[in-house]
């Protein structure tokens, strides 16, 4: 080392994470973070702040937007940049399938997520629920059920589609929805947690869910 050699600074590398309470996209991201084994410092804003329920980050009164993932001089914002940046910081191999029809069938998911799940999710929180929001809420779930009656994740494989359907799921159950009749959905979630080094705390969400507050999209 030379006589004016800075010493890098060790906890530079840690992994930050700027997310807000009650926002879905967060959640995606300590998911992904939990099965990939990426430890991150979570910071969660104020829920008092309005949460976007559209886009996959939102901006904060403070000019910050959420989620936001920091290592070191590096930022980068939005759930769809942070699952990947995490998932090739994870251990082991990555979660984006290798062939055609997985990553078809994962990309498909996600669509149903931001598309149709989300929405009808937001819904049924809000207890704004229309009779098309309950059919799709059935749908996607009895579809989810038949599916992991035959494989252990989505796609088969383990893939995004987990972490980003399991975020409503997550929604679901600390909103009160009756899952009882979707047991394959339940022992996923726990084949999950079980890859993850413990279990999503969801605690710090769930007011804000109750109170409708929370982002599905």
């Amino acid at each position: 080392m030379g006589l004016f050699s800075r010493k890098k600074d060790k906890g530079s590398n840690n992994l930050e994470l700027l997310g807000l309470k009650g926002q879905v996209s967060t959640m995606k991201c300590l998911l992904m973070a939990g099965i990939r084994d990426v430890p991150l410092k979570t910071t969660l804003a104020s829920s008092e702040v309005a949460v976007d329920q559209v886009n996959s980050y939102q901006y904060l009164e403070t000019s910050d937007k959420v989620p936001n993932l920091t290592q070191g001089d590096f930022s980068v914002s939005g759930v769809r940049a942070i699952l990947t940046y995490i998932d090739v910081k994870g251990k082991g191999v990555s979660l984006i399938p290798k062939k055609a029809r997985n990553l078809g069938l994962q990309n498909y998911w996600i669509d149903v997520c931001y598309q149709t799940f989300g929405p009808a999710t937001q819904a049924f929180i809000n207890n704004s629920m229309t009779e098309k929001d309950t059919a799709t809420l059935s749908d996607v779930l009895k579809s989810l059920e038949k599916i992991l009656a035959e494989n252990e994740f989505i796609v088969g494989q383990l893939s995004f589609a987990d972490p980003h359907v399991a975020a409503y799921i997550y929604v679901l159950r600390v909103g009160g929805y009756d899952l009882t009749d979707y047991p394959n959905i339940g022992k996923w979630i726990s084949r999950l947690e079980g890859k993850m080094s413990g279990s999503l705390n969801i605690e710090g969400f769930q007011a804000d869910m109750q109170s409708g507050a929370s982002q599905v999209a």
